[in-house]
């Protein structure tokens, strides 16, 4: 299936894990991707570039405006992540914790506002990747859970603010066999073999994403194991899907 043809998509995290898998479908797409990460990123193939950059380091992410100018950018897939401290937020190293959310909020954000006029000409798509805590609190994983919760939210504004321009989506990938999870349980988190979900889960969903052209999935915060490819008029009207106080 080659319906990417002359199209770029963006992906932060590109070197393994949840990033790996994305860059290598839509590759197979017939996509151009970039990728953006600390590490090599192991794909041998004529369409992806590889950049090399720390976005945990702000100057960094700045440096990237220039090093992206210029491709037809259509997608960005703001995956990239760190738990920052695990642990009670009381014994929490506070430089550790806004460390976290410089990678998984600030250069998410700096990264989308990089790409929006590129997004707008190409009537492009915004993915934020949320996580564990996001949804819910998780005790010990404030850092992330609490950034991750503010990735949500910062979805929900870029999707009202670019519309109908650009497409703005939120996704919960759950628990995937990552760095991350492995950090995590040995963190104390319990994971049960049956609850780790195959990579096929979150491409599967950025693939329906890519191709949506209908404008009230923008702003909504999805999990790979939503039946989102049969919502009606129900689940994308309203607050459903999203992050919002409940009136009791």
């Amino acid at each position: 299936m080659n319906i990417g043809q002359d199209k770029t998509i963006l992906i932060t995290g590109s070197s393994r894990g949840i990033g790996y898998h994305l860059s290598k479908r839509f590759l197979e797409m017939g996509f151009r991707v970039v990728g953006i990460s600390r590490s090599d990123t192991k794909l041998a193939e004529g369409r992806f570039r590889q950049i090399k950059a720390d976005l945990g380091n702000a100057a960094e992410v700045e440096r990237l405006r220039d090093q992206i100018a210029g491709y037809p950018i259509c997608g960005l897939i703001n995956n990239a992540g760190i738990h920052g401290p695990i642990g009670p937020f009381e014994t929490n190293d506070i430089t550790e914790w806004v460390s976290a959310f410089q990678v998984n909020l600030f250069s998410a954000a700096a990264l989308s506002q990089i790409c929006i006029p590129s997004l707008k000409e190409n009537r492009g798509f915004v993915i934020f990747l949320s996580g564990g805590g996001s949804a819910f609190p998780k005790p010990n994983f404030s850092a992330y859970g609490v950034s991750k919760t503010a990735v949500v939210r910062l979805s929900e504004v870029l999707a009202s603010e670019l519309s109908p321009d650009v497409l703005v989506y939120c996704v919960a990938p759950g628990p995937n066999r990552t760095q991350l999870l492995e950090n995590a349980i040995r963190g104390g988190e319990i994971i049960a073999e049956e609850e780790i979900l195959d990579f096929n889960y979150v491409e599967r969903l950025c693939v329906f994403l890519a191709q949506n052209r209908d404008p009230r999935y923008s702003g909504k915060f999805i999990h790979v194991k939503d039946q989102y490819e049969t919502w009606g008029d129900r689940q994308l009207s309203g607050d459903g899907y999203t992050l919002r106080r409940i009136k009791l």
